[in-house]
């Protein structure tokens, strides 16, 4: 009877010490899901097909977060297909305190009418979390990069890089919000070749999974592929999910 009692008080107690552990563990996993929807066609005098889409899929586990994103902007005039980006990533973020964040990167884009065929990414670095307040945050990163690229003609060109990047993001109510991002790519083996990269975008809600969202994206290459212009403008307008 004793050995009994023993022994259910031994369970409590190991019950009882297990429990932060398997909090510890098993951190709670939050997922979010958004996809963006624009679509414009003309018919009769002129002939004009433009679609873009895009979608990001994030998920929390404790001081983890991931992250992957794609994105497409295609265009036709007349039957001839005059834009053409695509651009994926795939992110991984380790939290060390309320302001410090590592990450690591690995991301792809196309854009033929920039004179890139393809060209992949692999970034890592330091995220610094400068203001986190209820209606704005303001982050800053910065790290290094390994690119390899490829353009139309098929010159191959793999360098290392370096990325600083901001975003800022102001929150009119808790779907409506405002957010800049903007980032700076040099070149490590040539400080004339750098790129900016730069994203306002606009979210409204429509309703509590429905907003509409616009969004403008400016690219810009110090050094483009011989016969292409430094600068390439996105202007898109759609439809936002949230899940």
């Amino acid at each position: 009877m004793r050995l009994a009692h023993t022994f259910r008080r031994s369970v409590l107690v190991a019950a009882v010490v297990a429990a932060p552990l398997t909090a510890q563990e098993a951190p709670e996993v939050v997922t979010k899901f958004t996809a963006d929807f624009g679509y414009v066609t003309t018919s009769g005098n002129t002939q004009v097909t433009t679609m873009s889409a895009g979608e990001k899929l994030t998920q929390s586990r404790g001081r983890w977060a991931f992250e992957q994103t794609f994105n497409l902007v295609y265009g036709e005039q007349e039957g001839v297909v005059n834009t053409n980006f695509l651009k994926a990533s795939l992110r991984a973020d380790y939290t060390i305190d309320k302001f410090f964040a590592l990450f690591i990167t690995g991301a792809f884009d196309r854009n033929t009418f920039a004179g890139i065929e393809r060209r992949f990414e692999e970034q890592m670095g330091l995220q610094w979390r400068a203001i986190a307040a209820p209606r704005d945050t303001v982050r800053f990163e910065g790290g290094a990069a390994i690119t390899q690229q490829i353009a139309v003609g098929g010159a191959q060109q793999n360098f290392p890089s370096a990325r600083a990047a901001g975003s800022w993001r102001h929150n009119f109510t808790a779907a409506a919000y405002y957010q800049q991002n903007v980032e700076f790519l040099p070149n490590l083996r040539d400080t004339d070749d750098w790129r900016v990269n730069t994203e306002s975008s606009l979210v409204a809600p429509i309703s509590a999974r429905i907003g509409m969202k616009l969004s403008y994206v400016v690219r810009y290459d110090n050094v483009p592929e011989p016969t292409f212009r430094t600068t390439d403008r996105l202007f898109t307008t759609g439809i936002q999910l949230t899940f």
